[in-house]
């Protein structure tokens, strides 16, 4: 556990240049710098953002799940979630120094770090505003429990599933195990062999005193009502099939996945783009009134 240092904001140069390095647009970096006023202004906003940079700095590289972030609401709007951000930046020297006693290049770190500007991006394109809605999200990258590892991020994190039988063959719950998560992009076989392997080696000898005997996936991607639709030497039916699924559907996230895929609210079906065979699968299902589930699998290290 690491002892919270005074929050203090970067500058409004220091942000922007850190905000340009993390990819954050340049009109979502001025929404960003524009809020800074009343948030300094706003002692409530700021005992927010000092309890928030203390959450993260007490629990830098612990993969325990953090308590939820609210959103911001009445009477300060107008800032909103942006105020994570702030957040984010104030805490970013120290999750660096983390990220460099443990190996990992800026570079890689940055890479990782950028998903930030991956929700900012999402934010704009589902609500045509500067914003932010994936704090909670947000938290594992800012305390460095996610590192990158070319086509998969991978985090240190504990199973939270119950699986009948678990043990030998099977996680069981509260045990340690590194989670695959998926940037866009193509899903190829070859390269996500190659990020486990190497994200394998770097957690069990950065984080050797926790025995990582199982790498797992909660996505849509392992939805198996996909093997519907894709051909079945799709590279995402491969990634399926690494894993052993834990029974059970969950609710309905049709609704996730659209925003998720087509970075458009799934109210706007009719005029989703329709150029690749899981775009028309995605919205051919739905269209149906079928529903989408996020699935939890496993697979030995």
């Amino acid at each position: 556990m690491h002892e919270p240092e005074g929050a203090v904001l970067p500058s409004a140069e220091q942000a922007e240049a850190w905000l340009a390095e993390l990819g954050v647009a340049e009109d979502d970096r001025l929404a960003v710098l524009a809020a800074r006023p009343e948030l300094e202004a706003a002692q409530d906003l700021m005992a927010v953002l000092e309890e928030r940079r203390r959450d993260l700095l007490t629990h830098l590289g612990d993969p325990r799940p953090l308590p939820a972030w609210p959103d911001i609401g009445p009477p300060h709007e107008r800032v909103g979630n942006l105020l994570y951000v702030w957040v984010f930046l104030s805490a970013l020297p120290a999750v660096r120094a983390f990220h460099e006693r443990h190996g990992v290049t800026r570079r890689d770190g940055s890479r990782v770090l950028a998903n930030l500007a991956a929700q900012v991006a999402a934010h704009r394109s589902l609500h045509g505003a500067a914003g932010l809605s994936g704090q909670n999200w947000l938290t594992r990258h800012f305390r460095a429990t996610i590192f990158d590892f070319g086509r998969l991020h991978v985090e240190r994190t504990y199973f939270e599933g119950d699986v009948p039988g678990g043990g030998a063959t099977s996680p069981v719950r509260g045990e340690p195990v590194l989670a695959l998560h998926i940037p866009e992009g193509r899903l190829t076989a070859a390269a996500c062999d190659e990020s486990i392997a190497a994200a394998t080696t770097f957690f069990r000898r950065e984080f050797g005193h926790e025995d990582y005997r199982f790498g797992v996936c909660t996505s849509w991607v392992l939805d198996p009502q996909l093997r519907s639709y894709l051909a079945d030497d799709s590279n995402i039916l491969t990634f399926q099939r690494r894993f052993e699924l834990a029974p059970g559907t969950g609710p309905d996230c049709a609704d996730t996945v659209i925003e998720f895929v087509f970075k458009r609210p799934a109210t706007w079906l009719d005029a989703l783009a329709q150029d690749t065979s899981l775009q028309r699968a995605l919205v051919t299902h739905v269209r149906a009134g079928r529903p989408w589930h996020f699935r939890t699998g496993w697979f030995p290290l």
